[in-house]
């Protein structure tokens, strides 16, 4: 390890500009762009404070809680401005965990590869999702074993990181279950490289600082039948399923775009010459960083041989690699810089590329797949990027559509909002019913309601002879009469909505009137979410 506390002016303005202009670009997107469906989905938790969730941890909720004031101002920047914090503070310990595995010039390359990442520079550093708060704790938590760990002294000071190690450790398992792997890469570790650690006390009080930072969770879950773990297991599991070839190669491609495909290849490329050589200086280094991600991203490449998976779930895996990766280059073309920057440049320019293709698409949908005669329930099918644009004008001109009911006497003036499933009915709450002072309830199954199963509850529930209006997309679209005749007195067409993008109609809204609930939904006790749920989304 040659790691020196100072670093050279010409780093330290490189690194500066770096930070500088990476949070500027991501500051921007911040504001640009509407909420994706997880992210307005996330917002429901800031909504409703609680020691943890359904779905996840509550990390992510007391993050929006923070950046927005304590709801203060709840536009998409001020929510998202937890992530864009997150991605600047990850980009400096990139830099800072590459300048422990030999010097600042890899800690350097570290930090250029790491704002490389579509994971890290926008599913963990823009859009607020339980990854923003669980990279800066990751990060830290490593940063401070890869201090710790390799000391075979067990130095006092090696003692004391060890500790504080586990304070950002039960923080990271506060934000996302995946950070139990940071456990499992220090056991494993410790096991495998200096037995001396499981002479020490600080590791056994460090394993109980763990879990009791990870109480609230564990509370949650007992009043709530483990039902939060049930449901994550579920997801993983891989015995109720037959051999899924597509699936594999869908979360093997996934980890190759969100990670940079560059990225990726110069992962490969260090971890084989790891395996080949085992370079004695930084293999105590290297061992930590590949314990704690290998088993990461093994574990859901076999689950998704059964079933489907999503490809950030392994994100934290890769970011842990990518100063192997640094090291590599920084070993490999040491005085070949031309070679070097080819691979800097290959790899931020495919994020550029992809940056600017995305923001274009959701902003005018050029690569349009759908016709524009298309049947209304059907136009805008095909595009996901659409799952980003089209609230903010389905919000200017419901209020006209509501008080016109109203002014004619056709719907009651304490009408609430309902629909069926989980992200619609979070894109309603955050775009349309907050700015109207209204509530919005969920009817429909446990396994598409989610967390609205509690919220239905938290906002007392439904009430007889109730008006409500149904709202859904031509992209999403669920006739209303078969999932709530049984509930309403009568269902009827209210009005469509157009999405207007890049001059052309990108999909619908259509809009119901419900009237008199005559049916009261059932409540869903938890024993019954546990063996009703299905975990597919």
């Amino acid at each position: 390890m040659n790691e020196s506390l100072k670093i050279s002016p010409l780093m330290r303005r490189n690194l500066v500009l770096l930070l500088f202009l990476s949070t500027v670009l991501r500051t921007f997107l911040a504001g640009l762009l509407e909420f994706g469906n997880d992210e307005v989905y996330y917002f429901t938790y800031a909504l409703f404070p609680d020691l943890s969730y359904f779905d996840h941890p509550p990390m992510v909720a007391f993050i929006i809680r923070l950046f927005t004031f304590n709801l203060h101002f709840t536009q998409e920047f001020f929510v998202r401005l937890g992530a864009v914090a997150a991605g600047t503070l990850n980009t400096w310990l990139m830099f800072c965990i590459g300048r422990l595995m030999k010097d600042e010039l890899t800690g350097w390359y570290s930090a250029l590869l790491y704002t490389a990442s579509i994971y890290g520079f926008i599913i963990a550093g823009v859009f607020i999702l339980p990854d923003a708060p669980q990279s800066v704790f990751w990060l830290f938590s490593l940063y401070l074993l890869l201090k710790a760990l390799p000391d075979k002294d067990l130095s006092a000071e090696s003692r004391k990181l060890i500790l504080l190690a586990s304070l950002t450790m039960g923080l990271a398992m506060l934000s996302k279950y995946t950070s139990a792997f940071l456990i499992i890469g220090t056991v494993a570790y410790i096991a495998i490289y200096n037995r001396k650690w499981l002479m020490a006390k600080e590791v056994y009080l460090a394993a109980i600082i763990v879990i009791f930072l990870f109480s609230p969770v564990l509370i949650w879950n007992s009043a709530n039948h483990f039902i939060s773990f049930g449901y994550q297991g579920g997801r993983a599991g891989i015995f109720s399923e037959g051999l899924n070839l597509l699936t594999f190669l869908t979360e093997l491609g996934g980890q190759f775009l969100y990670n940079n495909p560059v990225n990726v290849i110069l992962i490969i490329w260090a971890v084989l010459k790891i395996c080949r050589h085992r370079a004695k200086d930084e293999q105590p280094l290297s061992a930590i960083l590949l314990l704690t991600a290998l088993p990461l991203i093994l574990t859901f490449l076999v689950i998704s041989l059964f079933r489907p998976t999503l490809p950030h779930w392994t994100g934290m895996a890769y970011t842990t690699l990518i100063p192997l990766s640094a090291l590599y280059l920084r070993q490999k073309y040491e005085n070949r810089f031309r070679m070097l920057n080819r691979y800097i440049f290959l790899s931020t320019g495919f994020l550029l590329v992809i940056l600017i293709a995305g923001v274009f698409q959701i902003k005018t949908g050029w690569l349009n797949k759908d016709k524009e005669h298309s049947m209304i329930t059907e136009l805008g099918r095909n595009d996901p990027s659409l799952d980003m644009f089209g609230w903010h004008q389905l919000r200017d001109k419901m209020p006209m559509i509501v008080e016109r009911d109203i002014r004619n006497g056709i719907m009651d003036p304490n009408a609430v909002f309902i629909s069926f499933r989980w992200f619609p009915l979070s894109n309603i709450d955050y775009y349309i019913a907050r700015p109207m002072h209204r509530k919005v309830f969920g009817i429909g199954k446990l396994k598409d309601l989610h967390f609205y199963a509690w919220i239905n509850e938290l906002r007392g529930g439904f009430k007889r002879n109730m008006d409500a209006y149904y709202i859904t997309s031509g992209r999403d679209y669920k006739d209303p009469l078969p999932l709530y005749c049984d509930y309403f007195q009568s269902i009827e067409p209210c009005d469509t909505i157009p999405v207007v993008r890049g001059g052309r109609v990108a999909m619908y809204f259509l809009i119901y009137r419900m009237h008199n609930l005559k049916k009261l939904p059932a409540v869903y006790p938890v024993k019954q979410i546990l063996t009703s749920i299905d975990v597919n989304r």
